[in-house]
């Protein structure tokens, strides 16, 4: 009896072991409660669909994806955890997802430690493709020089008569290194710019009245806002029947998200200088039609760039694996260095050198279209990758100094 015993259990071993090595692991990590799980969510269907795609053509390497995914909230420590559990317990090939900017920065820092490949995908702060580099993290997001340095030549070229700059913006890596870039680009555009006041609320605040009022006796020319997800739509809603989007103008990073104009609908303000990081609109190629057709087709709602930035990450991984024709950890790697695919939006690469994605980015301002019940961007600018995100020789550079 006993020695059945432990040829059952031996035969169950070989059999999770053989299944196992069937899948390809991906340890997700985004907030699915809470203010930010507008983003989470987006980013968790738009990867569901990517590993849906995939698999149904057979996986890679004759292997599946198999996503796992954890509510991980913006707890830091949390991630971390998360991460190690990940690796060590479920055997995970590769960490994937992340929101908070701080939150990427800890798991990169385990994958580091852990020689995991992390995809991070929402996350946006130069710092972990710069200053915090290290070659086991990627990114299938965009970052925040792309993002800022968009909305400063926007504004420089389409509003010159703004000089006084005011800041809103929460009050973590991602508001303060968007601050930082905003004033550096502008500085360089309008040296007649002047930086008149900043205001700090911390992430997920209620009431936002005294911020609102600190604004109000500045009198700008116009507000940088970083305020994203949950925090932005409850801003705007308190901000707004204090005549704020008209007495000044709004230059509103992730302003054009649709999971923000579609909470807001009728209440967006129109004429905010905002982006979205990717559009379901735009561009008009036959692969973003998939992808909305396909998402739609699936959730009942158009694609976010949450969505995309999922999305791309997990084609991303499975373009690399293909290409390396194995799941080894260094030859992965080297396959995603340099890695282009044909994106949703657009023609998107990895860059071999700091690992961070390089692809067009568009900025407009908010208009109604008879279209849609909701604000979608509009009067837009596309600017080429190389125009906005950081160069490499600046990336060498910060190499250099954390020597």
């Amino acid at each position: 009896m006993r020695k059945t015993a432990i040829v059952v259990a031996a035969l169950l071993a070989l059999a999770t072991t053989a299944s196992a090595a069937d899948t390809i692991k991906l340890g997700g990590m985004l907030p699915l409660s809470g203010r930010a799980s507008d983003l989470g969510i987006g980013c968790k269907q738009g990867s569901e669909l990517a590993v849906k795609e995939i698999n149904a053509k057979g996986g890679v390497l004759g292997k599946k994806f198999e996503l796992l995914m954890a509510d991980s909230k913006a707890n830091v420590q949390e991630l971390v955890s998360l991460s190690k559990r990940y690796i060590q317990k479920d055997k995970v090939n590769f960490l994937f997802g992340v929101v908070s900017s701080g939150g990427s920065l800890a798991v990169a820092e385990v994958a580091k430690q852990e020689k995991v490949i992390f995809m991070d995908t929402v996350g946006s702060t130069d710092t972990l493709t710069k200053e915090k580099w290290n070659r086991y993290t990627f990114r299938s997001g965009t970052c925040n020089s792309q993002e800022s340095n968009s909305l400063v030549l926007y504004t420089a070229q389409k509003h010159k008569n703004l000089t006084k700059f005011y800041n809103i913006g929460p009050d973590y890596e991602y508001g303060r290194t968007m601050w930082d870039l905003f004033k550096s680009k502008m500085k360089e555009v309008n040296p007649k710019a002047q930086f008149t006041g900043e205001q700090w609320p911390k992430l997920f605040t209620p009431d936002y009245t005294s911020y609102i009022n600190a604004i109000l006796q500045a009198k700008p020319d116009a507000v940088y806002c970083s305020l994203w997800g949950g925090d932005l739509v409850a801003f705007i809603k308190q901000a707004k029947p204090y005549g704020l989007f008209d007495k000044m103008k709004w230059i509103i990073a992730t302003g054009g998200d649709i999971t923000v104009v579609k909470a807001l609908g009728k209440e967006m303000p129109t004429g905010l200088i905002v982006d979205q990081r990717y559009y379901f609109h735009w561009p008009n190629s036959k692969r973003n039609q998939e992808f909305v057709k396909a998402y739609m087709a699936d959730y009942k709602d158009y694609p976010s760039a949450w969505a995309a930035e999922g999305y791309d990450g997990v084609y991303f991984l499975a373009a690399a694996i293909k290409k390396a024709g194995s799941l080894d950890t260094e030859k992965v790697i080297a396959a995603l260095e340099g890695l282009t695919i044909d994106a949703p939006r657009g023609k998107s690469t990895l860059r071999k050198e700091d690992h961070q994605l390089s692809s067009d980015f568009m900025v407009g301002e908010t208009v109604f279209d008879k279209a849609y019940p909701f604000a979608i961007v509009g009067k837009t600018e596309v600017f080429p990758a190389d125009k906005v995100l950081y160069s490499i020789a600046e990336w060498k550079k910060a190499q250099a100094g954390n020597k």
